[in-house]
């Protein structure tokens, strides 16, 4: 089967890359100013290797492009670069201190996670997505990559969603408010207990957006967060993301003693669990 245009392709990172150094008057001149060996540079260019973790953030860091992006199919990578090139700078229109500076509290949390969710388009399946909080001068920045997948153990890539935000803390929560940028499909809200211990391993609150049928419904559910570290292989990690079902294996016990908390009976209010 042919794979669609939204599906990700580790293997089209060296077309991606390619495409980027058209921008610029030779290969020498990049590896010049990335300092790269250019005989290295050459053989991300053919295909033969990727870039370690190192080069990849030096890479995409100096064209402009995330590192989930400069891996997805090249139709799309070329036409969300161009509209990057063109979006013109837009003042902000939320006033200034309306979003509290917590760079600091937040900074045990910056790194990767997992994120699930119970799918309010999928009855039965979870959504375990990828998020990376990290920062961004007086800001953290958020991340998120969800990858849909139907269909028992060959998984079959049905659509690919990516989400960018930011995230503060306020009044013992973490929030993260993030946006579909590739379809602008809408808005996701989380909001997350934090973890008072130096070391943690589970964030647990709720999440609400828009489900993704046809309806376009408003939802809201629980939602667990899974810290992974401050650096992970990143397309391997990638890869574990999709739609599982419940009893699957990829949801550990610890996450569905989190995530499958019912309301109380006769209470129609959801509210994440304390552990």
């Amino acid at each position: 089967m042919t794979p669609s245009s939204s599906q990700p392709h580790p293997e089209a990172f060296c077309i991606n890359l390619r495409f980027l150094c058209g921008f610029y008057k030779s290969v020498a001149e990049v590896c010049r100013r990335l300092e790269i060996n250019r005989q290295q540079f050459n053989k991300y260019l053919g295909g033969q290797t990727v870039p370690s973790s190192f080069n990849l953030r030096k890479i995409c860091t100096f064209f402009g492009v995330d590192e989930e992006e400069i891996f997805s199919a090249p139709d799309r990578f070329a036409a969300l670069f161009e509209r990057k090139q063109e979006s013109p700078a837009q003042e902000s229109v939320v006033p200034e201190g309306f979003f509290p500076d917590s760079t600091d509290d937040l900074s045990k949390y910056l790194g990767y996670y997992f994120g699930y969710t119970v799918s309010p388009s999928f009855p039965g399946e979870v959504i375990k997505s990828l998020t990376r909080l990290s920062r961004n001068g007086k800001r953290v920045e958020s991340k998120t990559y969800e990858r849909m997948t139907v269909g028992g153990d060959s998984r079959e890539i049905i659509d690919i969603h990516k989400y960018r935000g930011f995230c503060f803390a306020s009044t013992d929560l973490i929030y993260m408010v993030e946006r579909e940028y590739m379809s602008a499909r809408g808005f996701i809200w989380t909001a997350l207990y934090p973890s008072h211990r130096s070391r943690f391993r589970f964030l647990n609150g709720l999440v609400a957006g828009v489900a993704g049928d046809s309806f376009r419904r408003p939802y809201g559910a629980q939602i667990v967060f899974e810290y992974l570290g401050e650096t992970v292989d990143l397309r391997q990690t990638m890869t574990a993301c999709g739609l599982f079902p419940i009893d699957s294996p990829e949801i550990s016990e610890e996450v569905k003693a989190r995530l499958l908390v019912p309301p109380a009976k006769g209470d129609f209010n959801l509210t994440p669990p304390l552990f």
